[in-house]
């Protein structure tokens, strides 16, 4: 009984610590990959157009992670998960890990299907493989929020095509769809940074001389 609830404790305290919206600026930042590399394809190609903004959200991970330490941390505390907490966490990591080479494999496969393929399948792949990754990592981060963005993310696609197909839209939808849920998702995630840093302004530091 005490270990169940040493657990929900632990759950409890981890969900706030992720629920300061960096998350989901971090996600709704890396979404522009369906947007940016398609207005610069003309001039590098398939390939670079994506891989040129590798470097960019890396740098946007590592900067987010470093605000996180030096400014959100300070004001609301940080915590030392336990055992089951870090299991999870690496499990997790295998999931994106595995999630991402799948996300490839069908990308690269859908290139080279893409004459004989309708768009519509090629849609609805990766709307599979987003909902699936989405939910697995709601799941084991026990994020609620977290199945709500794979739902409107593995949608995307598919509405993207259908404004493509009936609308004229162009590059599938994607620019209007995937800018759209980007700027939402990026969007809610400085709100919720915003009011977290206004509950909990920086520490004064006490004169104690």
């Amino acid at each position: 009984m005490e270990t169940t609830s040493l657990k929900n404790l632990e759950r409890n305290m981890f969900r706030d610590s992720i629920q300061d919206g960096i998350l989901d600026i971090q996600l709704g930042l890396m979404l522009l990959m369906f947007v940016l590399p398609i207005y610069i394809n003309p001039y590098l190609g398939d390939f670079w157009s994506s891989v040129v903004f590798l470097p960019l959200w890396f740098a946007i991970i590592l900067g987010f992670r470093a605000y996180r330490k030096k400014v959100v941390q300070p004001r609301v505390g940080t915590i030392q998960y336990g055992k089951y907490r870090k299991k999870r966490l690496k499990r997790l990591n295998i999931i994106i890990l595995v999630v991402n080479l799948a996300a490839f494999g069908i990308g690269i496969l859908s290139f080279f299907q893409a004459k004989v393929l309708p768009g519509w399948a090629v849609s609805a792949r990766f709307s599979i493989i987003m909902l699936v990754g989405f939910s697995l990592a709601g799941y084991m981060l026990e994020f609620p929020r977290i199945y709500l963005y794979g739902v409107l993310i593995s949608a995307a696609p598919i509405i993207g095509e259908y404004l493509y197909q009936n609308h004229g839209f162009s590059h599938h939808g994607f620019p209007v769809t995937f800018g759209v849920l980007s700027a939402a998702i990026t969007i809610n995630g400085l709100v919720i940074l915003l009011r977290l840093l206004r509950k909990y302004p920086p520490h004064e530091h006490e004169d104690l001389e």
